[in-house]
Order: structure tokens, then sequence, then C-alpha cells
């Protein structure tokens, strides 16, 4: 199945975004050094990991049977966990 350009600058296009919000969470995590950030940072790090492992579905169709949608929600679902947890931790 041919991927079209829109699918890819669409999921880079989310990618960066990700990526620079993970750099500056943990940016002041490294600053601050309390576990409250230390749970936000490991949230958005799995959102930016998710992303970058996203990528190659698009290319490779042995990855749409690794990560089916249900697999998707639930590592979304994880890092909103970690974020929730940090937010109310103090």
């Amino acid at each position: 199945m041919p991927v079209g350009i829109v699918d890819v600058l669409v999921r880079l296009a989310l990618v960066v975004p990700t990526g620079l919000l993970f750099a500056m969470v943990f940016q002041s995590y490294l600053r601050i050094r309390n576990s409250k950030m230390l749970l936000i940072s490991v949230g958005f790090g799995i959102f930016f990991l998710h992303a970058l492992i996203a990528i190659p579905e698009l290319f490779i169709s042995a990855y749409d049977v690794l990560l089916d949608e249900n697999a998707h929600l639930f590592i979304n679902l994880i890092a909103l966990v970690f974020i929730l947890f940090g937010t109310v931790k103090d």
C-alpha cells in the first residue's frame, strides 16, 4: 500500500513538537530535581518514544501487526497516568 506524503508530514509534524515538549520538561527536571518533575518527564518521554516508534509503521507493514490500536491507546494511557501522578503528587 503506498504511503501518502501527507501521512508522513503529519506524523513528522507531530513528532517534532512532542520531542521539543519532552526536551523542555526534562530540562526543567534537571534544573529542579524533584520526583514530581521526574514523573511528568517520564510521561512525556513515553509520548516521545511512542511517536518515534510509530514512524516505521508508515513504511513497513510488519509493524502494523506488532502494535494494534489497543496497544497504542494503552501506551498513551500509561503516559497520561505518569503525567497525572506527577501533577497531583504534592
